[in-house]
């Protein structure tokens, strides 16, 4: 018997890899394992012309060595300044010239590194999502892993030919101020606060909840993500957060919270948005801030 079960094991295994080629062994714990790229996996299907690697650092670190393949992009080409407030994502047409210069269709696999705890590319995949691109991922532990497992790197610049990238926006995926002021009461309506503890007692918008960003992450030098299980503990047990709820990530501008919506899209969390503008946008409405722990 038993070696019947482990047969039907190693089918099973055999045919989810056939079928679904991003498949990642190590992010295999997460629901939503297809969001996360293992350094491991990745190496291994650099060359597969369906995967876009795009790197995230300055251009200066880019030029020093980078992973092969890999082309330089920047988030400013996604963001802007709107109504004095900096930070929140760009128009749609604006976004879509950038994008196009990636070479993306509707089959490539984008995969986002940078080497800012993963900041940037969390941020990157909800913009891509929110723009209707759903084949995204983010490499866990980003340029620091890579670096410190002595994988290989290029100095060449690849060679992408632009594409028309067309979006799709998905209103679903995005809140504004006037949301959250209607919303923040509602008992099934979780705010995440990601700033540090510090910047949380100094100023917040009431009736949010803080789960810093970096508390998703393990490791000194090299940060990764906490185990399925240690991501569970943390949002629904220690925070009462639960996968029916309407959970909206926010924090001062509305960049880092792009990676506790990445943290909750891969628990497979249904209904997740993030909060464009965030807190200098609640306060640029004239709505006041609450000093201090609310618990």
């Amino acid at each position: 018997m038993g070696v019947i079960c482990h047969r039907i094991s190693f089918l099973f295994l055999l045919i989810f890899s056939l079928l679904f080629p991003f498949f990642n062994a190590a992010a295999a714990e997460y629901p939503n394992a297809a969001l996360l790229a293992e350094t491991e996996w990745l190496s291994k299907n650099l060359n597969d012309s369906n995967i876009r690697v795009v790197d995230l650092r300055s251009s200066a670190s880019y030029m020093k060595g980078h992973i092969k393949n890999a082309v330089p992009f920047s988030h400013e080409l996604v963001t802007t300044t709107r109504n004095g407030v900096k930070g929140m994502v760009a128009d749609k047409e604006a976004v879509e010239q950038a994008l196009e210069r990636l070479g993306i269709s509707s089959n490539t696999k984008l995969i986002f590194y940078d080497d800012a705890d993963s900041k940037w590319a969390t941020y990157m995949f909800w913009v891509m999502e929110y723009h209707g691109h759903k084949n995204v991922a983010v490499l866990n532990g980003g340029w620091q892993k890579w670096e410190a497992e002595k994988r290989p790197l290029s100095t060449d610049i690849p060679k992408v030919k632009a594409v028309s990238f067309k979006a799709k926006i998905d209103k679903n995926k995005i809140v504004d101020t006037e949301w959250v002021k209607n919303n923040i009461n509602n008992p099934k309506v979780k705010v995440i606060n990601v700033r540090p503890d510090k910047d949380y007692i100094d100023g917040h918008i009431s009736g949010t909840i803080n789960i810093p960003w970096l508390e998703n992450l393990q490791g000194a030098g090299v940060k990764v993500l906490k185990s399925k299980d240690e991501l569970m503990q943390i949002y629904d047990k220690e925070n009462g957060i639960k996968k029916d709820d309407t959970v909206i990530s926010s924090c001062m501008f509305g960049i880092l919270a792009g990676g506790t919506y990445f943290t909750l899209r891969l628990l497979d969390y249904k209904d997740v948005k993030l909060y464009d503008g965030s807190q200098s946008d609640w306060v640029a409405k004239g709505n006041s801030l609450k000093a201090g722990k609310e618990r």
